[in-house]
């Protein structure tokens, strides 16, 4: 058996990308992963299609990317059962859309993230996670976080335990 069969990979990808781009593509390298398709949704038709996606897991680890990130903490945050944990990219916490909805965050949580990122402010999220016992990993990078694929496949490794 290899490293992630036995739980569930989901990637959600950001705002402006899509399912398969260069996150998706190298942690399918190294696990099975299911990413679905959010292009063109709010993040409200997000969360309910990832509600229904993930009805009736229990051991699920999410990777998520910028909005994407946002919209795997709101999960989490409805849903903390289906989680194992999850790994946030440079992730949108602070969105307008939804003030004060992620409330908790899991034990086994890693957040990435580069405080040169002129998208998402460093330092907010940072604040958020650390207040949550949660520790931001900075990285040299931009907000795609395209030089920092080695530490995601890495974090999510520690995520599943393995």
């Amino acid at each position: 058996m290899s490293v992630g069969e036995e739980v569930e990979i989901y990637f959600f990808h950001g705002l402006e990308s899509g399912p398969h781009g260069r996150k998706y593509h190298r942690l399918s390298e190294d696990f099975s992963v299911t990413s679905p398709d959010f292009q063109g949704m709010d993040i409200w038709e997000r969360l309910e299609k990832a509600e229904a996606l993930t009805e009736g897991m229990t051991d699920l680890v999410v990777v998520g990317s910028s909005f994407g990130g946002l919209l795997a903490a709101l999960l989490y945050a409805r849903h903390p059962e289906r989680f194992r944990g999850y790994v946030l990219m440079a992730p949108a916490l602070h969105h307008p859309d939804v003030p004060g909805e992620v409330d908790k965050m899991p034990e086994r949580a890693v957040v990435i993230h580069a405080p040169a990122d002129e998208v998402v402010p460093f330092e907010p999220v940072r604040e958020f996670c650390e207040s949550h016992g949660v520790e931001v990993r900075a990285v040299e990078d931009d907000h795609r976080l395209g030089e920092s694929l080695e530490e995601m496949v890495e974090a999510v490794r520690e995520v599943i335990g393995k």
